[in-house]
């Protein structure tokens, strides 16, 4: 791991980032859900370790690039590709979620506390 690695909540220690009575309701539910249908519903609890969960993740999202082999920069995507992109996209949110949980994060609080440090960066 070459990148520098930011602290998201240096004055907590990552407290103001967990999922918790603070969070967003329907990302709550979401995310209930989402564990509902992994834990409950298939029985994948026990697969669904964070080291699968990034590699699952990885795979989700090379199969979104799929969908640009090929394509010049620009070049629209037809509205069935647009569809398979939205389901890929799904797919790597899904998979961010269950990471979240795993992590016990607000995966919203994660992307706004990342945003926040990307507005002071520069490339």
């Amino acid at each position: 791991m070459n990148g520098k690695v930011h602290k998201l909540d240096p004055e907590h220690n990552g407290a103001a980032l967990r999922l918790d009575n603070k969070s967003d309701p329907q990302i709550a539910a979401m995310m209930h859900d989402l564990e509902h249908f992994r834990d409950v519903e298939k029985g994948w609890g026990d697969a669904h370790q964070l080291k699968n969960l990034a590699m699952a993740l990885n795979v989700e999202a090379s199969e979104l690039m799929d969908i640009f082999t090929w394509k010049d920069v620009g070049e629209p995507l037809s509205d069935e590709e647009s569809a398979h992109a939205a389901e890929e996209l799904a797919d790597v949110m899904i998979y961010s979620f269950f990471m979240c949980s795993r992590l016990g994060l607000d995966p919203l609080k994660v992307v706004r506390a990342k945003h926040e440090i990307n507005r002071g960066r520069s490339w």
